[in-house]
């Protein structure tokens, strides 16, 4: 019976070994015998075994098609973020005891808000999904939003891990099947091994600084919107009272500003509109700046273009961190009117190609043709204005269209 529970002590400890640090002399050297050349996550998987992240099997197999386990995700997680020191010993999770062999690693990750649990466990042995491996890596390297889009048509807005899912494409790290990302599918181990190269790579990209670039300003820009929206229209959906959501918003907003303007709004928010209180189609390629006043503030002005749902105008974001934690602080939107956006004519041939290539239009040219002055009514001041309206034509792969072009406030439409 000894000898028994030896060898199976032994081989539980090998296949612990199997996916973490191995040494980088031995990892450049090795070789799987189950992944060629020709495998296409083979230089991912040599990558991070050179790097010390992954290891083999002791028969010399990586097992690239096996399904991947929450415990090897922290493990290999908290080897390559480099995560602070445990701040507390407690146990969290009641499958997770201190004598867990990767305690240390879960608790660290758990204590960074990068992963968790549900009703008390952790669940270290079950396979993670592709959309809660989105939402780690995103969390874990800080991964960016772009514009408004939907990368993936199996994983809309209102997905819970929607946020993550387009920080995954909006940075290069997974561009799905497709157009499809398969949320639920197990992740394997050469597929974890490709993701989190690309995490890696996206963060060894960024510019050495510790203040906030545009990427992350714009990042602040998409996120927080779409989640503060999120929570207040579900909280409408499901006739819960401000106060109950208050708390799921104070992750995201600072105090004051729940408590007045989002405060506010709440009673009037619609679950059947289509109107949002928050921008719904934000360019930030076109008119987004921002500044820094101080490590813990940043101050974003951009516009949002008018798309027949909402009219156009001057958005105002301010952004402040709190314990580590970006939170809004406060927004402002203005109409356009007499004030208006404007827009040259290179901006709006800018914007009408990346439209055009957002609805699958590919080789699209945009031509000015000319330019036409018309008016429209400023409903604050009460009173007409007059703007330039372009007029473009538009070549793509699917056909030859002509284009006018609101420059007081982005509305386009073909004639």
């Amino acid at each position: 019976m000894k000898k028994i529970v030896s060898i199976v002590s032994w081989t539980s400890l090998l296949l612990l070994a199997s996916f973490i640090f191995i040494g980088t002399n031995q990892a450049s050297a090795k070789e799987f015998k189950d992944v060629p050349k020709s495998h296409p996550n083979y230089e991912a998987i040599q990558a991070m075994q050179k790097a010390g992240y992954i290891g083999g099997y002791p028969d010399g197999t990586f097992r690239p098609n096996e399904k991947i386990s929450r415990k090897h995700v922290a493990q290999l997680l908290e080897k390559a973020v480099k995560l602070p020191g445990l701040s507390s010993s407690k146990v969290i999770y009641t499958d997770v005891p201190k004598s867990h062999p990767y305690y240390t690693p879960i608790m660290k990750l758990s204590q960074a808000g990068i992963v968790g649990g549900s009703n008390g466990k952790f669940n270290p042995n079950s396979t993670i999904t592709r959309i809660q491996m989105a939402k780690v890596l995103d969390l874990a390297f800080d991964l960016h939003m772009g514009p408004y889009q939907r990368p993936f048509e199996d994983v809309n807005s209102n997905h819970w891990g929607y946020p993550h899912a387009s920080a995954m494409y909006s940075s290069g790290v997974s561009k799905g099947d497709n157009g499809k990302f398969y949320p639920s599918r197990p992740v394997t181990r050469a597929h974890y091994a490709e993701f989190l190269q690309r995490a890696i790579n996206v963060t060894k990209s960024r510019p050495n600084t510790t203040a906030v670039t545009k990427g992350k300003a714009v990042d602040l820009s998409y996120r927080l919107p779409h989640i503060i929206e999120g929570i207040i229209l579900d909280g409408k959906y499901k006739k819960k009272s401000f106060n109950t959501i208050r708390p799921q918003l104070l992750q995201y907003v600072t105090k004051e500003f729940a408590d007045t303007k989002l405060k506010n709004y709440y009673p009037h928010a619609c679950t059947e509109c289509d109107s949002f209180y928050f921008p719904y189609y934000v360019d930030t390629s076109i008119r987004f700046s921002f500044n820094q006043p101080n490590s813990n503030a940043v101050n974003v002005k951009t516009v949002e273009f008018s798309d027949g749902l909402s009219g156009g105008g001057f958005v105002d974001y301010k952004f402040i961190k709190e314990s580590g934690t970006w939170k809004m602080a406060n927004y402002t939107y203005e109409m356009v009117g007499k004030q208006h956006l404007q827009l040259t004519v290179n901006e709006a041939q800018t914007i009408l190609k990346q439209d055009y290539q957002g609805y699958g239009h590919r080789d699209v040219t945009v031509s000015y043709v000319s330019t036409v002055r018309d008016t429209a009514h400023d409903y604050k001041a009460d009173q007409k204005y007059s703007y330039d309206k372009y007029v473009f034509r538009v070549e793509t792969n699917k056909g030859r269209f002509k284009v006018s072009f609101q420059s007081n406030d982005g509305m386009h439409y073909e004639d």
